[in-house]
């Protein structure tokens, strides 16, 4: 059977599970929705993506295991079986099925540097009969800045019955104190958007709005469930909602198209608004753009230092679908693996180099977008043939170009250490906005530097290298991948003090007090854009405050 339904991950997936069966899924979880313990009598199951007929109906799916969450729409998110992949592939209904992803967790000075305190003054609003909503790590929900303002939680991570937008996780609407926030993140973020304190220094911009929380596990999949959850609440109760988005990732082409993003523009519009990070990896060499002409063979670069233990490595890739290159991948020493041309089954190769494991995607054209995308995996997670430091080499090669004075070859680095980055001539510092930050009807946030110095609750004077009142080196820099504008805003996002999660651990030089504490990211930029569309829709509820880039 050929796999032409599926994308490139969920071939190499699938691959791994044949030949290790659960052990070799271990590592993938980090970046890929796979729900597998080793010890557990439980299948190995995939969250995914499904591109399908609107109304069709897949309650007969449920004796093989698999569960569609949404009963209509042509985008659905589901949870499937590994073994019973193909056998939704052969399905009339279904059109393509694509892997869920993990992404990752991307004001007393801030909100005077902005004007807000003003406006605020000028216009009383406050965010009052407008909800905020916000998919993150959680909240803390004994915080006094969210008291008698959060409306429900639904906590992904918990065990439960879930909601109409999947039947998984656990909603909370009395007992919400059974959701806590270990990591930190979403309170910081709640407080920043909408934290109240009787007017504290460090109040939130829309102090009285009301708050929907979804505790996400990262899967982009149940991120894009928990919007629409979202938006659905907010339209029982008939109020206007912004959702705020911290998180992010580089598997996605980097144009918009993928499946996230087409659902935020599917249920974004009038009253309904989606603020999204434009990511921190401005200062990383994670991007490479090289220019390929017919008949030449271009290296690509990138380093890997001495790294113990497990980890993988997917280098995601893109082109144009009128062009056409081959791949080979060389090692420190020399050694190259064939080079490998577009492949119509979507199989995966995998080359045994004495320097490296490493497997090759190269599937047709994809049709969201009509373009071209290689991934490339290395996986050092069995003790053989394991990934050598040094300079490892994408070869390129044109061979049919047909994109005049040539095409461009994009490449992102996902990789679970955080330490392997491209090198030389190579090297490309635009184009670092990934989902859901590309999405055209999502307002994109960077961030720019409005305080360095604090003191900490012990008393200590803290200070970041950081330039005041210049973009912050860590904000990820636009255009997308076919030159549309983003980021759309820029607003503070260092170093921003905000709630504090007391189930979170922090390190005492960013905590201020036992109420509050130090962070800085685009993460931390967006929910000050948040907090201001949502005093913008108290005022005019049914607008549409979006920012549509043309091509």
């Amino acid at each position: 059977m050929t796999n032409k339904k599926i994308d490139s991950s969920i071939s190499y997936s699938l691959m791994k599970y044949q030949v290790e069966q659960k052990p070799g899924l271990t590592n993938l979880k980090h970046f890929l929705g796979i729900k597998s313990e080793v010890n557990n009598p439980k299948p190995s199951r995939l969250v995914v993506f499904l591109s399908c007929d609107e109304n069709a109906d897949f309650s007969d799916l449920e004796s093989k295991g698999i569960t569609i969450n949404q009963k209509k729409g042509k985008l659905r998110t589901g949870l499937v079986p590994l073994n019973n992949i193909n056998y939704l592939q052969e399905d009339q209904r279904i059109n393509r099925i694509t892997s869920s992803k993990k992404l990752s967790f991307k004001n007393d000075v801030a909100k005077n540097r902005i004007n807000i305190r003003s406006f605020v003054n000028t216009t009383n609003l406050t965010g009052d009969s407008v909800i905020i909503g916000i998919v993150d790590s959680g909240i803390d929900p004994k915080h006094r800045s969210f008291k008698d303002r959060i409306l429900r939680i639904w906590d992904q991570t918990l065990s439960g019955s879930g909601v109409p937008e999947g039947p998984y996780g656990l909603e909370l609407v009395e007992n919400i104190e059974s959701s806590r926030d270990t990591v930190g993140h979403g309170t910081h973020v709640a407080g920043t958007a909408a934290g109240s304190n009787n007017n504290n220094l460090f109040d939130g911009i829309a102090p009285q709005s009301q708050l929907l929380i979804v505790k996400t596990d990262l899967e982009d999949a149940h991120i894009a469930d928990g919007v629409r959850y979202i938006f659905r609440i907010a339209n029982e109760m008939g109020k206007p909602c912004v959702c705020n988005l911290s998180l992010g990732g580089h598997h996605d082409p980097h144009d918009g198209t993928d499946d996230l993003s087409r659902i935020i523009d599917e249920v974004s519009g009038p009253g309904r608004i989606v603020c999204c990070a434009a990511g921190n990896e401005g200062d990383s060499d994670i991007h490479s753009r090289k220019n390929i002409l017919q008949n030449t063979t271009i290296p690509i670069k990138f380093r890997v230092p001495p790294i113990f233990g497990d980890y993988i490595l997917f280098i995601n890739c893109w082109y144009s679908g009128k062009d056409q290159y081959d791949i080979a991948i060389r090692s420190p020493t020399g050694f190259t693996t064939p080079f490998q041309a577009v492949n119509l089954d979507n199989d995966p190769m995998e080359y045994a180099l004495p320097e490296g494991r490493v497997a090759i995607l190269t599937p047709p054209p994809n049709d969201r977008n009509s373009d071209h995308n290689i991934l490339i995996i290395f996986d050092n997670t069995t003790g053989f043939n394991r990934i050598k430091e040094g300079i490892w080499q994408i070869l390129v090669k044109g061979k049919n170009v047909i994109t005049p004075n040539g095409g461009n070859f994009d490449a992102w680095i996902n990789d679970s250490t955080e330490s392997i980055f491209f090198f030389g001539d190579s090297v490309s510092d635009t184009i670092k906005i990934g989902s859901p930050g590309c999405a055209v009807s999502a307002i994109t946030v960077g961030s720019f530097t409005t305080k360095v110095k604090w003191t900490s609750s012990n008393g200590v004077n803290q200070e970041m290298q950081f330039d005041e009142n210049e973009i912050s080196e860590f904000s990820n820099e636009g255009p997308l991948r076919h030159g549309q504008n983003k980021p759309d805003l820029l607003a503070p996002g260092a170093m921003i003090c905000s709630a504090l999660s007391r189930d979170s651990i922090v390190k005492p030089e960013y905590i201020v007090d036992d109420e509050y504490r130090i962070m800085a990211g685009t993460s931390m930029a967006t929910p000050v854009i948040t907090g201001i569309v949502a005093l913008m829709l108290e005022k005019e509820p049914l607008e549409e405050y979006c920012f549509i880039n043309g091509p």
